[in-house]
């Protein structure tokens, strides 16, 4: 990500408001001032100014430079919210106002328009901001409940780095320790850990990082995809949901009951619902029947009841939102209920929590898919992000790996103790930033809105 240009954003809501503010970082900030304001504010400090906006023909022909009264903050470097001389334009929030001054602002050589997250991306790179904590300004952002608005201030203020970090630090005892056996055998000087004091030590160590997860935290860690299957009775509207939700036209459709017979597999990417949630795969079933009439319908629900027990997460669709009881799911599943066709009038059960929704229109769509996200994530009931779920789930069974080797009448056990363990500070690595590949960094700030 290319940090020598200077990069602007609106940083508040799009349409009218009584105030808009525009961000503004990098090194032509201060000539950008200069030439718009005609003076440059003092740093950290609120100036009332006249934004010197493009030269604009009027009616009568004769040209003309009209001002507009804004308010400025600027900053100057290193010490800003990015590291770089950096500033922050409030004015009026009209929208035609709002992109005349940005007109003006991109006329400046070297000037461009931010990409999302780029501001908070380019204090990570600056040393401003840790990873950790700039995925805490993101997950503060999508926060839908006050757990998860909790895990997201404890990111930003690095409590939760702290306790990466002393996981990583205690790893990396162990391991040191359990090589210093394996390359210092014959030393007497140098005694390798004793195996009740390794197996007690990881043993904590797991405990704490099971703690941090939740209650999902025995969940196992797979390669696979999470399923989430979209359940109901015939003609509930879960195939044309199916299809709203991919984007396209997948399943078949129709205003007759049974038309869907086959189980119907897709991938749904839900990382701009949430932070790192990357994809889960999508099934669509037969409607649930409590009687089949031909043995293409008991077929059909046989492969249904299969797909149920293999899912992660079941989305309980009814027009009618009075739903009753689920069929039979996996003990860690979650269920979403749904009241599909939410255009259609009808009696819904007030009581029962659950999201309405117009798969026609798609009204209410960003908020199954965001439910899906949190449901598959576990991220809704821990407030922990889904990225950080998969190497916190990954280093717990490197852990695992290496506690069932201690008491093995191996004599290679110790280093496949030691392997187990440098595995476990790899995944502990990533989330402190010791251990941070490109392509995880381009997908945290990806997530973010254009002006953060």
């Amino acid at each position: 990500m290319p940090t020598g240009s200077t990069i602007i954003a609106l940083a508040s809501p799009e349409g009218f408001a009584p105030r808009a503010i525009i961000r503004v970082s990098g090194p032509a900030t201060r000539p950008m001032l200069l030439d718009t304001l005609g003076s440059l504010p003092p740093p950290r400090r609120a100036q009332t100014a006249r934004f010197h906006l493009e030269s604009t023909p009027p009616d009568s022909g004769a040209a003309f430079t009209p001002t507009l009264p804004v308010l400025v903050l600027y900053f100057q470097a290193p010490r800003s919210y990015t590291g770089q001389d950096a500033a922050e334009i409030l004015l009026p929030g009209n929208p035609h106002l709002i992109e005349r001054v940005m007109s003006t602002l991109l006329a400046v050589p070297g000037v461009r328009r931010a990409d999302p997250g780029e501001f908070s991306a380019r204090a990570y790179l600056n040393n401003k901001l840790t990873l950790a904590q700039a995925e805490g300004i993101a997950q503060l952002i999508a926060a839908t409940n006050e757990r998860q608005r909790r895990a997201a201030e404890q990111l930003m203020r690095g409590v939760t780095s702290q306790r990466y970090h002393r996981w990583t630090d205690e790893t990396t005892t162990l391991l040191a320790l359990v090589e210093a056996g394996i390359d210092f055998t014959d030393q007497e000087d140098v005694v390798a850990i004793d195996p009740a004091e390794l197996s007690r030590r990881l043993a904590t160590l797991a405990r704490d990082i099971d703690d941090h997860l939740g209650a999902r935290a025995g969940s196992h860690v797979s390669d696979r995809l999470p399923v989430v299957v979209l359940i109901g009775q015939p003609n509930a509207g879960k195939s044309t949901l199916f299809n709203a939700l991919l984007g396209r036209r997948r399943a078949v459709t129709s205003p007759h009951a049974g038309t869907t017979r086959d189980v119907l597999r897709e991938p749904l990417d839900l990382s701009s619902d949430l932070p790192g949630a990357g994809a889960v795969t999508l099934v669509d079933l037969a409607g649930l029947c409590a009687h089949a009439d031909s043995p293409i319908d008991s077929e059909s629900q046989s492969h249904a009841a299969q797909a149920i027990a293999d899912a992660d997460v079941a989305v309980f669709c009814d027009p009618t939102g009075r739903f009753g009881h689920p069929p039979r799911l996996r003990p860690d599943a979650t269920v979403i209920r749904v009241r599909t066709k939410g255009d259609l009038p009808g009696k819904s059960d007030k009581t029962s929590d659950s999201v309405s929704v117009c798969a026609l229109d798609g009204w209410n769509l960003s908020v199954l898919r965001r439910a899906i996200a949190d449901a598959a994530t576990g991220s809704a009931s821990t407030g922990v992000l889904p990225r950080h779920r998969r190497a916190l789930l990954q280093a717990r069974r490197r852990l695992d790996d290496a506690a069932a080797l201690i008491d093995q009448p191996r004599a290679d056990a110790p280093e496949l103790i030691a392997g187990s363990l440098r595995a476990a500070l790899d995944a502990l690595g990533e989330l402190i930033g010791r251990i941070s590949p490109d392509d995880v960094i381009g997908r945290i700030f990806a997530t973010f809105c254009v002006g953060k």
